[in-house]
């Protein structure tokens, strides 16, 4: 799979205080990776210096071979006072950036049909809603072709059926081969856009079979559940060791857990609908197998 950013051992602090350590990450071409964690986790951090709007302290970042990537960036807090319509505040953004005029009138007729906002078009954006904002800022940071699109909390202030839409642009961006990482609490974008799941947890990364943490020994646990059910909640708890649909509308989750955790992370499965299909105790070789990653 090709990988348009790779980050190796990258470490970033503020005041001495340590917000990640040692994260090393690929992010796939074409694909959405999603980054979730508690507030204060890091997760605006690690975008920003993906995007390039800050440096790591130590560990480099690699862009797809070196070249170039187009990059659109999208703020979780957006301006409160934008003295513009939408028209003419898109009609600034893009002329800053050097775009031709005629074009750049195309593309914004294009992103207010994308948006459902070409009524408000010649609105005031200070009297807007904060989702209608939200709107216009994510339609601002998508003015250029770019390759990697970043959205720090993109559903922010969103209703159900903005949200419906991003998760319908979300899809129709990875089809045109552009790369997407955003942060991101709503489950349900998670469960049908992203394609990679990543978890900060204690300054660190955690992907599929990556960590868990010494001196625990460890169950492994299969549950089956609806495909409506969110286990996203959990993923800081537990690593995902397969993920399969076994028929429409229900999967299999094969999970390890330590065993210190095990009684109250199967109650919340259970809790969301789960059934328990095998839990097997791992043995002390395959829990330190496990504390390689």
């Amino acid at each position: 799979m090709d990988t348009i950013i790779e980050l190796q051992n990258v470490t970033k602090s503020f005041k001495n205080k340590s917000v990640l350590e040692g994260v090393s990450i690929s992010i796939p071409s074409s694909q959405v990776t999603a980054i979730v964690g508690k507030n204060g986790s890091g997760k605006s951090t690690l975008l920003k210096m993906i995007g390039g709007l800050t440096k790591p302290d130590s560990g480099q970042i690699f862009y797809r071979n070196g070249e170039p990537v187009r990059i659109g960036y999208v703020p979780e807090v957006t301006p409160v006072v934008i003295p513009f319509t939408p028209a003419e505040y898109l009609t600034h953004m893009g002329m800053i950036r050097g775009l031709q005029k005629e074009w750049l009138q195309q593309r914004i007729n294009t992103l207010l049909k994308i948006f459902h906002m070409e009524d408000d078009r010649n609105n005031r954006i200070v009297h807007f809603s904060k989702g209608m904002k939200q709107k216009v800022t994510i339609m601002q940071a998508m003015l250029e072709e770019t390759d990697l699109l970043i959205m720090d909390e993109p559903l922010s202030g969103l209703d159900l059926k903005a949200q419906i839409e991003l998760e319908e642009l979300l899809i129709s961006l990875k089809e045109r081969n552009i790369s997407v990482i955003l942060t991101c609490h709503e489950t349900k974008l998670l469960e049908k856009v992203a394609d990679q799941i990543l978890v900060i947890h204690q300054r660190k990364i955690i992907q599929t079979g990556s960590q868990q943490p010494q001196g625990e020994l460890m169950n492994k646990v299969v549950f089956e559940l609806s495909n409506t059910v969110s286990i996203v909640p959990l993923l800081e708890k537990v690593i995902i060791v397969k993920d399969m649909e076994i028929s429409s509308g229900r999967r299999l989750f094969e999970v390890n857990i330590s065993q210190e955790q095990t009684n109250k992370i199967v109650r919340e499965f259970l809790d969301r609908g789960a059934s328990i299909k095998l839990l097997t105790p791992l043995h002390k070789k395959e829990t330190e197998f496990l504390k390689q990653f």
